[in-house]
């Protein structure tokens, strides 16, 4: 400890406060484009210091180490930042910064069904209106990537193969007993649909996975699994700490910490383990299939509301909406195991309890689906309501304010 605390102090005196500083602003200025030092004199109007802290840490510190190009350390950033859910100005701000940086916007847009997989739909539903904002305010004209064209009946072979490859095919083995569905669609979807996409590079995508994961917290098991992953995949050991280092800007040491106890044994375990076999590949239900029965489950529950969403992905991510059609309502919404109602009101609730700014679109939409699967008004606050011992004051006030605003807007 002793040494560890001579070699801090000598770095400490070997590099003024100064220097930091002008090499935080030369990094926030390739970020921040025409008027990047704007959010560091508005906020030196309340605190110099703080604003002083903001340049010389993250910038002048962290983001200007040459481990990590800038555009890749922005793509930590911004999966970072999609996973806390309620920073939508800095979110917006470091997706700019990417393409800033020279960073593709097709890359952007991939990041989007990553976030599907690892944070959920309701992560790219809240993102995908920065996106589009930034691609109309610099100009861009994108060409939205295809869907997908096939019949979708491969998905499970090819999750199967993206598991493989990184020696993973056990990994989801212990839902099986549990929840074979689930185990299933980890397969099919998780990995067979949004992961295995192409329009990301690898090192990008897993980097992007490792800091949505580390960012949420309380992930450690898939952190852990996404780590070994990585490595497996090529991504060394002291790229991994790169972005686990810029962890603790964003998402605070604690986090970055977390992460770094798991990146600790993930970089000391043994690469040469045993696979567990996998289960053989199988042919998955058709898209038409699954398409069909979430469009039946939609036009029951969500109707043109849900329909809104789905259709908000068609100029920039139309595969979106098609994975929201056939994934949730095709797969999950469709089940029989509880009955519409009730289905819709857990859904309200882990909404509300997420209580990010992300959730709130789908909030709205949930809350108006259980009232057309039957629920009453009195049913959907009387589930908020229950949320109070377990997610506290705040956060069910916001809940039943957002539900009150949609009882408005029905009829008596």
């Amino acid at each position: 400890m002793k040494r560890l605390i001579r070699s801090v102090q000598q770095t400490m005196a070997q590099e003024a406060n100064g220097t930091r500083f002008e090499r935080g602003m030369e990094v926030l200025r390739r970020i921040g484009g025409e008027g990047f030092d704007l959010p560091a004199k508005r906020l030196a109007e309340a605190s110099p210091d703080l604003a002083r802290f903001m340049v010389e840490y993250p910038y002048g510190d962290i983001l200007s180490r040459p481990g990590l190009d800038l555009p890749l350390r922005q793509i930590c950033t911004v999966s970072c930042l999609m996973a806390l859910g309620s920073v939508q100005p800095q979110l917006k701000f470091h997706m700019t910064g990417f393409l800033n940086a020279g960073g593709r916007p097709r890359d952007l847009v991939e990041l989007l069904f990553v976030s599907v997989a690892v944070l959920g739909f309701p992560s790219a539903v809240g993102s995908i209106a920065l996106v589009r904002e930034i691609f109309q305010e610099r100009r861009i004209a994108f060409e939205a990537p295809p869907p997908a064209s096939d019949d979708g009946t491969q998905r499970y072979r090819r999750g199967l193969e993206v598991l493989s490859a990184v020696d993973g095919e056990g990994h989801l083995r212990p839902l099986e007993t549990i929840s074979p569905d689930l185990a299933r669609w980890s397969i099919e979807f998780a990995f067979g649909e949004a992961l295995s996409r192409e329009g990301l590079e690898p090192k990008a995508r897993s980097l992007a996975i490792i800091s949505m994961l580390a960012a949420t917290g309380n992930r450690n098991e898939a952190l852990d699994f996404h780590l070994k992953a990585a490595l497996r995949q090529g991504v060394s050991p002291a790229e991994i700490a790169e972005a686990l280092m810029q962890l603790s800007v964003y998402a605070g040491f604690p986090a970055a910490l977390n992460a770094f106890g798991l990146a600790r044994q993930a970089f000391s375990a043994d690469r040469d383990a045993t696979a567990i076999t996998a289960p053989s590949a199988a042919a998955s239900e058709s898209r038409e299939v699954r398409r069909a029965r979430g469009l039946a489950t939609l036009a029951q529950t969500s109707a043109a509301s849900g329909e809104a969403v789905i259709r908000g992905f068609d100029d920039i991510a139309p595969d979106i909406g098609r994975m929201i059609v056939e994934h949730s309502y095709g797969d999950v919404f469709s089940r029989p195991g509880i009955d519409p109602k009730t289905r819709e009101l857990t859904a309200c609730a882990a909404l509300a309890a997420v209580a990010t700014t992300t959730a709130e679109a789908p909030l709205r939409v949930h809350i108006n689906a259980a009232l057309n699967a039957g629920a009453s008004r009195k049913e959907v606050l009387e589930t908020l309501l229950n949320l109070v011992p377990y997610s506290g004051y705040p956060v069910v006030q916001q809940a039943v304010r957002i539900a009150g605003e949609e009882f408005a807007k029905r009829p008596e």
